[in-house]
């Protein structure tokens, strides 16, 4: 098994590398390394590199909260992207553009506000249904918060991956690489999880404490990446499923695959949307849209013949 490990992550490692790479070179112009002009260095460092940066911090961000979002909640299609956190985070940013304006990391605040007022919610109704029936609550959350994004501020602008400056990108760097390594620190907190909350308290753990404390890691690390970047569905439960099924389900194993392989995957889903019809683009959130649904779907329908065998 550790060998197979070892054999991901020097994939992935070749994949990062190369994914880089190919995002710094092509785009709307193709940029040479052996012939630079000022103006190939402009959009190298002004547009490429915050965006680049801005794809990989995101993606491992939103791929660790996922991951943790299905620990605490016991369902593999958890994530922030789906259950009115990411949406929730991105109406209290925009809030932010009208309420603190001068203010750049206000948004930051606020985002994370909006996230935790979308996690009191579902804990209000996790007591009263299984974590099936939690989802499709947070699937009407997520529809909420964005219709009411949609009365409030119908014509503010947007933040996404192609709106990335060194200054956002400064933000979520700092932010999200605190919260990933606070998640790696832990990793083994998944772990006891698995267990019965009964068993975990005759050994002097507090599944509930453990519960509260992962999700508010989690929600931390989606508002922040959304403040930045938008809403990004899908990734959070994409990544996470592929690495249990390359690194297994030790947390230890699965939260280091879920941060490289959710960086990986989200520059890889961006560079392909800004590059496969120059210069026009396909933003991320749809790609991962046209993946994650059918994907989410057959997680679905494997989880409902588990059930019926």
């Amino acid at each position: 098994m550790k060998k197979r490990i070892l054999w991901t992550y020097l994939v992935l490692a070749i994949l990062l590398i190369g994914t880089c790479y190919f995002a710094i070179t092509h785009g709307a112009s193709k940029i040479a390394f052996s012939h630079l002009t000022q103006n190939n260095l402009n959009i190298l460092f002004n547009i490429r590199l915050p965006r680049i940066i801005s794809a990989l911090v995101a993606g491992a961000a939103l791929s660790v909260s996922g991951t943790y979002f299905q620990a605490a909640l016991r369902n593999p299609i958890a994530s922030p992207g789906i259950m009115g956190i990411s949406s929730a985070a991105n109406l209290f940013q925009t809030l932010a553009l009208f309420c603190l304006p001068a203010l750049f990391v206000g948004k930051f605040i606020l985002a994370i506000v909006g996230g935790l007022i979308a996690l009191l919610f579902l804990f209000e109704f996790q007591k009263q249904m299984d974590p099936y029936r939690l989802i499709i609550v947070g699937v009407a959350l997520n529809a909420v918060f964005s219709g009411i994004q949609t009365v409030v501020a119908p014509n503010a602008s947007s933040v996404s991956l192609a709106t990335s400056t060194w200054q956002s990108t400064l933000y979520l760097s700092v932010l999200g690489l605190i919260g990933i390594i606070i998640s790696l620190v832990l990793s083994q907190w998944g772990n006891y999880l698995k267990v019965d909350d009964e068993e975990l308290q005759s050994l002097g753990l507090k599944p509930a404490k453990i519960r509260v404390i992962l999700l508010l890691l989690a929600v931390i690390l989606a508002s922040v990446t959304t403040a930045c970047v938008g809403v990004l569905a899908f990734i959070g439960i994409i990544v996470p499923q592929i690495g249990r099924f390359l690194v297994g389900h030790d947390y230890q194993d699965l939260i280091p695959f879920s941060l490289f392989g959710g960086a990986w995957f989200l520059l890889f889903v961006d560079t392909l949307g800004r590059t496969i019809n120059p210069p026009n683009e396909i933003s991320a959130g749809v790609l991962l849209a046209i993946i994650g649904g059918p994907f989410m779907i057959a997680i679905l329908l494997k989880a409902g013949k588990k059930r019926h065998a």
